[in-house]
């Protein structure tokens, strides 16, 4: 791959980066009005997000995705951890299986029945857009900037697969897999205190097995399922603990506000700006 692709791929990344920015502020472009229930324009703005995500699923990212790695060596802690998770080739195509079989069965199938087992539907089912959305976009970013070398196509123990050879970094099995997790678990866990504990080691373990069986089917490197483990669970976090604090709480003034004034240029002039950032706190 020559250098002005390589370049001309970051630079997708970035300008791709600061459109996912500019929608997001979009939410706090005015002021947010006290709300329990998911407004339309909620509703507009996710399915927004996650038209774009679908799109780049299914068509930008195998176009934009590099015939060479940008990252190809494995580092020290990765290579070990191979040596001990991988299962070897005559049950790397099992493992590869069961990890396809836990995030469709288990985390997609989630963005239906955790809304349905909530006790508000309709909030629940804007959350999960929301985390789906935003983290399989930045998941997919991710993996078209870094664009790092799968282990089974850097060590051949398994047959080229095409553009996703190059998209080991970060694992988008386990990003989605634990955002889903933490997302459903915060969800259910109101609904249902009583049983906190089992939701929680339920979702989460199975989310962990997922993560397992991508480094034992030579599909991703410790380093890549532990970062998308981190990046899901925290995307998740932040959106679900957000929105349910924005519905249950709408009147909350629990916020750090961090604001930037632009000085009148002379007495005379009547015009004055000043952005504000909020931040919740509780």
């Amino acid at each position: 791959m020559s250098s002005s692709q390589s370049i001309y791929n970051l630079n997708l990344s970035n300008i791709s980066l600061r459109i996912i920015l500019l929608l997001l502020l979009s939410l706090n472009c005015t002021e947010l009005r006290s709300q329990t229930v998911p407004s339309n324009r909620d509703f507009l703005l996710a399915s927004t997000v996650l038209g774009i995500a679908a799109g780049v699923e299914l068509f930008a990212k195998d176009h934009y995705l590099p015939t060479e790695p940008r990252f190809s060596t494995p580092n020290q802690i990765d290579v070990s951890m191979r040596n001990t998770l991988y299962l070897g080739a005559s049950k790397q195509e099992l493992a590869k299986t069961w990890s396809d079989r836990l995030v469709y069965g288990v985390s997609l199938s989630s963005l239906v029945w955790g809304p349905l087992l909530s006790e508000d539907h309709k909030q629940a089912v804007l959350i999960n857009m929301e985390v789906f959305a935003v983290n399989s976009l930045i998941t997919n970013l991710v993996k078209i900037g870094v664009a790092r070398e799968r282990p089974y196509h850097y060590y051949g123990s398994r047959p080229s697969l095409g553009p996703t050879d190059n998209a080991s970094f970060f694992s988008g099995h386990s990003s989605v897999a634990f955002s889903q997790a933490v997302t459903n678990a915060m969800l259910l866990s109101e609904y249902y205190p009583e049983r906190k504990g089992l939701i929680w080691s339920s979702l989460l373990g199975t989310a962990g097995v997922t993560a397992y069986l991508r480094v034992a089917g030579d599909m991703h490197y410790f380093s890549d399922v532990v970062i998308g483990a981190g990046a899901g669970s925290l995307i998740a976090w932040a959106i679900t603990r957000f929105e349910l604090k924005r519905f249950n709480n709408p009147d909350s003034d629990q916020y750090f506000n961090f604001s930037v004034g632009l000085p009148k240029k002379n007495a005379e002039s009547g015009m004055n700006y000043q952005f504000v950032f909020k931040i919740p706190l509780g």
